[in-house]
Parts: C-alpha cells; sequence; structure tokens
C-alpha cells in the first residue's frame, strides 16, 4: 500500500492509520529505487516522515543473534478475507465469502466445568474460600491439570474482588454447585 506518513507522528498513530494483518510480524518499505527497509512492527515509527510502498508480514532468519541476516520476507494480505452485505434493513446479512478461521476446526479442547473455564472456576473457588489442595483435588477429578503457581494465582484472584476487573470474574456457580464440586473431590 501506498503511504505517506507525517515527520511529527509516532508509532501508536501509524498502527491506527496502516494496522498490521494479524500474524504480521516485520514490516517492509520501499521508497522509490532505493534498497527496501525490512524491521520489527514495534519500530514502525523510524518511517516517520517517509512516501513510500509499505507491507507487512513474517520474516525468516539465517544465523543467530545479532550476526543474523534477513533471509526470506513473507508478505501478508492486509485485505479483508470476508464481505458482508445488507440487502435490506429487515433482512440478515448474506455472507459473501468466508474468513479462513471459520473454515478450519478448532485445535484442541477447552476443559470446562459447569460450563465455565477452568480459570473462572478457580477463582469461584478462591471466592468460595476452597484452599488450594482441595481446588487441586476438584481439578484433577475432572480431568484438569493446571500448574500449581497458575492455580494458586487464579485461587488470590478469586478472593480479592478489586482485581476482577482486570482478571475477569469468576464463574457464576451457586452454593450447591461449589459444594458439589467439593464433595466430589473427596470421593
Amino acid at each position: 500500500m501506498k503511504i505517506e506518513i507525517p515527520s511529527n507522528t509516532t508509532t501508536t498513530k501509524i498502527m491506527a492509520s496502516y494496522p498490521p494483518p494479524r500474524g504480521a510480524t516485520h514490516f517492509r518499505f520501499t521508497a522509490g529505487e532505493h534498497k527496501p527497509v525490512i524491521d520489527r512492527i514495534k519500530n514502525i515509527d523510524t518511517l516517520a516522515g517517509c512516501t513510500g510502498t509499505l507491507e507487512y508480514g513474517k520474516v525468516t532468519f539465517e544465523g543467530r543473534g545479532r550476526y543474523s541476516k534477513v533471509k526470506d520476507f513473507i508478505p501478508i494480505a492486509t485485505e479483508p478475507t470476508s464481505t458482508v452485505t445488507i440487502l435490506e434493513a429487515n433482512q440478515p446479512p448474506v455472507v459473501i465469502a468466508q474468513t479462513i478461521s471459520e473454515t478450519k476446526p478448532s485445535k484442541g479442547r477447552k476443559n470446562k466445568i459447569h460450563g465455565f473455564s477452568a480459570c473462572a472456576v478457580a477463582k469461584a473457588l478462591g471466592a468460595a474460600g476452597v484452599k488450594h489442595e482441595e481446588a487441586e483435588r476438584i481439578f484433577r477429578a475432572h480431568g484438569i491439570e493446571m500448574p500449581k503457581a497458575s492455580l494458586s494465582v487464579q485461587l488470590g484472584f478469586g478472593r480479592r474482588p478489586e482485581t476482577w476487573n482486570r482478571h475477569g470474574k469468576p464463574a457464576e456457580l451457586t452454593e450447591a454447585q461449589i459444594a458439589d464440586l467439593r464433595v466430589g473431590a473427596v470421593a
């Protein structure tokens, strides 16, 4: 895409005007007849005051460390992969092309307890006053493996309501469901 970047811009302003596609790690900038510049997206503010062609993509390197060299630049398309058109206000939208993510099946299965994620349930157990050893037995009974540090942190988040805005709310489990989990872990 052809771009013209003002000289007093920042990385966030450039990213807002020319958002990189998902999966892009680097950019390639070409100005006229000059050799293209390839750098990380976080260093895109170095283009301030430039006019040229910008491409986003991934880079493969040859070598390691500071002596590594760019081996290949694989561009990633910036055009959207799906289009939606609405015929009339009262009719549902018609999808013309599906995105790649809609056609691929999910990788793996997320373990849930009573329809909630393991982290949300751990927060709910923490809010209910369940200690680490008992919570670990509950998760093991449901076939969920969670590292000790992660479980401890989630239990702590559940005990402190002030952290719920930043780290998510606990699962909305009833007292009967929590009691059922505690009994099922003992057996």
